[in-house]
């Protein structure tokens, strides 16, 4: 390829913005829709709205955008986009994890906290450390976490296409 020439790209720039832009709405959207579901209160969305969709847009155009740039250089096929999803959300699933296990065991080392999350059988954590039922419940939130990744790619690959092949020519001048 000629120096100084753009490599060339299956995707606009404008399809990249609007890729990221609707992966941090359904992102959002699955997050709330899954930890609201037994609640159908309108107040609960709009706060989920006021903090959340701020934090996904943020979370989505520094860890999706550079992701979705470099994977959108050639064609999507629609294994590539399941697999994509996959990647990041567990990419995303894995700093969330690491962040609430350290701060986890911030908890049990400090003396002045003590803390119990849940009840009877359902114990999920005791001053800051999961209980078996409380890693069984992180297991399967992560789980479902990176299928609702899955699931926003494949609508992302949906809506923007499969992409143009990129033209490499050593002939032409353009």
């Amino acid at each position: 390829m000629l120096q100084g020439m753009a490599a060339p790209q299956a995707y606009t720039q404008k399809k990249l913005y609007w890729a990221v832009n609707l992966s941090a709405f359904l992102g959002w959207l699955i997050v709330v829709a899954y930890l609201t579901y037994p609640q159908s209160d309108p107040g609960i969305w709009l706060m989920s709205a006021i903090i959340g969709l701020p934090v996904s847009y943020l979370v989505s155009w520094s860890v999706v955008a550079p992701t979705l740039r470099k994977i959108m250089r050639h064609p999507i096929s629609w294994a590539r986009a399941a697999y994509s999803g996959a990647k990041v959300s567990l990419l995303i699933a894995t700093m969330a994890i690491l962040i609430g296990r350290f701060l986890g065991w911030l908890e049990s080392i400090s003396p002045n906290i003590s803390s119990q999350v849940g009840g009877g059988d359902r114990i999920r954590s005791i001053d800051g450390i999961l209980t078996p039922y409380g890693w069984l419940m992180l297991a399967q939130s992560t789980v479902l976490f990176i299928l609702g990744g899955v699931a926003i790619a494949l609508i992302l690959r949906a809506v923007i296409g499969p992409g143009e092949a990129p033209r490499h020519s050593a002939f032409t001048d353009t």
